[in-house]
């Protein structure tokens, strides 16, 4: 099987105070958009091992992914593993989140429309790249999307939103639970895809890197969507955007004067550079992921001062510390 991402949390992307360039004009292309959520649910239980051939020919790869990924259950070949499906879909919790998700996706049309605009956008600079198929599901609470090079799923389970009982009830901390509307999830499909076809790969692993790194999955990102608003794919509140424009320059001098930047400490790293509530460094009134503001900004400084890069070159870049000496950045 080939190499499989997953997403549990969703990834924050960050955008500046700059301009984004003209967007181009762009070929809408086809995507296609298979409802593994409606066909499962849809089976007759009494017959289910009968269906088996239907999902693995339908499905293919992702039903290996959902068995032995998702919901952990094995091989669509071992014996007893129809009752085991057969578990998972009569689960009373299970089957009560499926009715959530046809009452929250009962129109799937504009998220989809979303995506294939994305898509195709996506298309324009990577024309070289495959673009999905996209995948909905039921995950039980599990990742919130999960890719190979030509799949991405979106567990609707893990987007019915902030304030629904599932959440409160699993007692998910309310900056986790800001991420799952399903207003998200075109962003999170276009970070999930540019994340899966250029992986973070730098020798010099550091705090800089990834703030790098994260900052050109933030440009994309941006590009990708450029009628959308920067709470849309920034993931972060007005309130938050502000914070981080008024204390850029401040950031960035603490991670320098306290030598933060080239170290290789994976904790530190994900204290800066993972979800939390705030950011403990830049006290609590700060977002979590601040840095990644930064990551941005060096990006768009780079891209503005080497008008020769396109964005495939950029994002097939891998030098960290050139991308921060030719952006000239200064907060």
């Amino acid at each position: 099987m080939r190499k499989v991402l997953f997403l549990l949390l969703i990834l924050t992307a960050i955008c500046g105070c700059k301009s984004k360039p003209t967007p181009p004009k762009v070929e809408k292309i086809p995507l296609t958009v298979l409802r593994f959520d409606k066909d499962l649910f849809a089976i007759d239980y009494a017959t289910l091992e009968d269906s088996l051939p239907f999902f693995r020919k339908k499905y293919g790869e992702f039903f290996d992914i959902f068995n032995f990924k998702i919901i952990q259950i094995g091989s669509s070949e071992n014996k007893g593993y129809a009752d085991l499906l057969k578990g998972f879909v009569t689960d009373y919790t299970i089957n009560k989140a499926k009715k959530e998700c046809d009452s929250v996706f009962a129109d799937f049309n504009t998220i989809a429309n979303n995506i294939t605009s994305s898509m195709s956008y996506f298309h324009y600079y990577f024309p070289q790249k495959p673009v999905p198929t996209i995948i909905t599901y039921v995950s039980g609470f599990n990742q919130s999307m999960v890719t190979t090079d030509t799949i991405l799923g979106i567990a609707l389970d893990r987007y019915l939103g902030e304030n629904h009982d599932f959440y409160k009830r699993m007692a998910l901390p309310k900056y986790i639970r800001l991420k799952m509307n399903k207003s998200r999830i075109p962003a999170d499909v276009v970070r999930a895809w540019l994340i899966t076809n250029f992986p973070m790969n730098d020798s010099a692993f550091n705090l800089l890197s990834n703030i790098i790194y994260l900052g050109k999955i933030a440009y994309a990102s941006s590009l990708l969507q450029p009628n959308a608003e920067d709470t849309v794919f920034t993931g972060l509140s007005k309130d938050e955007i502000k914070w981080c424009k008024e204390n850029e320059k401040n950031m960035w001098t603490f991670l320098v004067e306290k030598k933060k930047l080239f170290s290789s400490d994976m904790m530190l790293i994900r204290k800066y550079c993972e979800e939390a509530p705030f950011t403990k460094d830049f006290g609590q009134e700060s977002p979590g992921k601040a840095v990644i503001w930064i990551g941005y900004n060096i990006v768009n400084a780079y891209m503005a001062n080497n008008p020769q890069v396109d964005l495939q070159r950029l994002m097939e870049m891998n030098d960290y510390m050139a991308i921060l000496k030719s952006s000239k950045y200064k907060p």
